[in-house]
């Protein structure tokens, strides 16, 4: 682990903490019996916080999602008492007609909710809209909600942050918020999320959308379900488009989870797929046409214990 860690840190500079957390980004499409990908969120849980907190606010489909990720946490170990639900989310999912999610929209200033948040070992987001979670976790303002200061809080004590497809593109500094891969290298770019409004992606008409992300890993852009949609273009392009003045894009397959512990520098990827690396910090890159010159692209194949 160590050795592929180092190679994944020397492309990818993220500040350490004093505290030890861990951040795990999962490229979707997760399997129950994934056991390394389990087992490596499980472990990095500190010893003295049993309680794994789903989050769901990206998911339009949470009386199947949320059931379906607690049962997958019983399978592999955890206390099923321990796994509980934050009440954060946007939308009702029809499927539950005595319950209306959409009334969980306040559960990122919620006491209640908050109070999950301060017990939990592991914090694991969902699936679905990447947007959901921004507005759930975000203040209009761009300031945190008290529930994301609750998790930064969690993350530089010690615990798990994780989070799968919609919940692995809001991990680092920089957001893809929508964006067909077949057009993004020739495409107009956008800053504003709005534009993502109402469109599909897998109609090849999206343009690459970019926003902020929640910053667990700063520095970073992450793409996800990344060699099974082709994304390769997509992320390229984001990269060669964030305005900042260092970025690496990450881009994790299904299946496959990015894990980086914050505290000893150490990356590595772990599941079924690859992590594919994109590093320009030793090159040019500008929006315009994609420029990108002497860039260092890498793909690692993920381990298993």
């Amino acid at each position: 682990m160590r050795l592929w860690g180092a190679v994944l840190l020397a492309m990818v500079a993220v500040p350490a903490q004093a505290e030890r957390g861990t951040v795990v980004v999962v490229g979707g499409a997760l399997a129950d019996d994934n056991a390394d990908v389990y087992r490596a969120m499980i472990e990095a849980m500190p010893a003295d916080a049993p309680d794994v907190v789903i989050i769901p606010a990206a998911s339009g489909i949470i009386g199947r999602s949320v059931p379906r990720a607690a049962k997958a946490f019983a399978a592999h170990g955890v206390d099923p008492a321990r796994v509980v639900t934050a009440h954060i989310a946007l939308v009702d999912d029809p499927d539950t007609p005595d319950v209306d999610e959409s009334r969980w929209n306040g559960g990122g200033s919620d006491p209640e909710e908050i109070a999950k948040i301060e017990k939990a070992g592991l914090i694991w987001m969902l699936g679905g809209d990447q947007l959901r979670i921004m507005a759930a976790l975000v203040k209009p303002d761009g300031s945190d909600t008290p529930m994301l200061a609750a998790m930064r809080k969690r993350l530089d004590k010690g615990a798990v942050i994780g989070g799968t497809s919609a919940g692995a593109a809001v991990m680092g500094e920089h957001m893809i918020a929508c964006g067909s891969p077949d057009i993004a290298l020739i495409g107009p770019v956008s800053r504003d999320v709005k534009d993502c409004d109402g469109k599909e992606e897998e109609q090849g008409k999206v343009p690459l959308v970019l926003g902020r992300g929640l910053g667990f890993l700063p520095g970073i852009v992450f793409d996800q379900h990344f060699s099974q949609r082709a994304r390769l273009t997509r992320l390229i392009r984001a990269v060669a488009c964030v305005e900042a003045e260092s970025v690496t894009g990450i881009g994790v397959d299904e299946d496959t989870a990015f894990v980086f512990d914050i505290g000893h520098e150490t990356g590595f990827p772990v599941g079924r797929g690859t992590i594919t690396v994109i590093d320009p910090s030793e090159g040019h890159r500008s929006c315009d046409n994609a420029v990108m010159e002497n860039v260092r692209f890498a793909r690692f194949p993920a381990m298993k214990e």
